[in-house]
């Protein structure tokens, strides 16, 4: 007998960087089968570039069981830095509608999910800088050991890391404010977060190409990050 899925209205996930060699995508799949919602919002950086050549197997799985969700449930695609320009290839290969950003109504609260790429000064301000380190710790990665002791180490101690994901948080924040939002969701940082200021909370997916990775679960008026290992 097969087990009951758990119900939630919302699930959001973020940075799963299909085609990288890191990419977690048959635990996404383990996790979209394990739940049932009515909207499930992908946070922006799903793909690593727009280069499908080399994608593994498992990885077409994930895509086509986007496809397969999205004929029965709502799916929306939020655009990150890695998969900008993919509107009209994911119109014609998935069926989803890709934005910039999203904002819904829930239990009368404004929410607002935008990748957050957008508030990061230092990757606008230095694109080649920016992907080069990242290629150099998907390298790491690589490397390191099953728990990814050594990549989480670096995130944790990184005080570029800490810089961009504080500044990617209170940039959404004001920009949330100024939409008038009460929550506010965002990618990018790979670093799962919440943060409350006044009058509108901060939430950050995290990433899937680490351990353990992240994601989001909004149910009766609950908002929560959750891990997998």
């Amino acid at each position: 007998m097969s087990k009951l899925k758990q119900e939630i209205n919302t699930l959001i996930i973020s940075d799963i960087h299909l085609g990288s060699n890191v990419s977690r995508a048959e635990k996404v799949i383990s996790l979209l089968t394990k739940y049932k919602f009515k909207q499930l919002i992908l946070l922006g950086d799903i793909f690593d570039d727009l280069d499908f050549k080399h994608l593994p197997n498992h990885h077409w799985d994930l895509i086509s069981l986007f496809r397969k969700l999205s004929q029965k449930t709502k799916v929306i695609w939020v655009e990150g830095n890695h998969d900008r320009g993919l509107a009209q290839v994911m119109a014609a290969m998935v069926g989803i509608k890709v934005y910039k950003n999203y904002s819904w109504t829930y239990h009368n609260k404004l929410l607002i999910a935008i990748h957050g790429h957008q508030f990061d000064r230092f990757l606008i301000d230095n694109p080649i800088i920016s992907y080069l380190a990242s290629k150099l710790y998907i390298i790491i990665q690589q490397l390191d050991f099953d728990d990814y002791r050594i990549s989480n180490f670096i995130k944790r101690k990184s005080k570029g890391w800490l810089r961009i994901s504080k500044k990617v948080a209170n940039s959404a924040i004001l920009y949330g404010r100024i939409r008038g939002a009460d929550y506010i969701f965002c990618g990018h940082t790979h670093r799962s977060a919440h943060r409350k200021k006044k009058d509108i909370e901060y939430f950050n997916s995290g990433c899937w190409t680490q351990n353990p990775a992240t994601y989001i679960t909004i149910s009766h008026g609950d908002i929560k990050i959750k891990k997998t290992n």
